[in-house]
């Protein structure tokens, strides 16, 4: 009985691919990405940890989506790039929930490099100041 739903379960999400990424793609970067910033802007570890869990579920139900393509023997480059997109995201998110600090102090860096370079592209008047 156990397999015959975990065959159901695969064939579920193989029949609904399009729906499935066109959902769990968006919401991983996003949800990744909002870990990021509230990481890098000092939110409260509850609020952090909340959107890192949110956010790795995705990251993992993508994953096993994609593993029921490879269980049949598909390979295509869309199976290696959504998979990437799953470890990338969950990277990310152990990053930040593991060495929150170091991912602050590098978004930072990253942000201030950013800047300096928009400055050197536009640089302000003295009628900006």
């Amino acid at each position: 009985m156990n397999m015959l739903s975990f065959n159901a379960l695969l064939d579920f999400s193989r029949c609904n691919c399009v729906g499935i990424c066109a959902s769990l793609v968006p919401i991983n970067i996003l949800s990744t990405a909002l870990s990021v910033y509230k990481v890098s802007r000092g939110h409260s570890p509850r609020s952090i940890h909340i959107s890192i869990g949110f956010s790795s579920l995705a990251a993992v139900l993508l994953a096993l989506h994609d593993l029921s393509w490879l269980i049949i023997g598909v390979i295509m480059a869309p199976t290696y790039i959504l998979f990437t997109i799953a470890m990338v995201c969950l990277g990310f998110n152990a990053w930040a929930g593991c060495h929150p600090r170091s991912m602050r102090q590098t978004v930072l860096t990253i942000l201030g490099y950013g800047q300096r370079g928009l400055a050197m592209l536009w640089p302000r008047s003295q009628a900006d100041y």
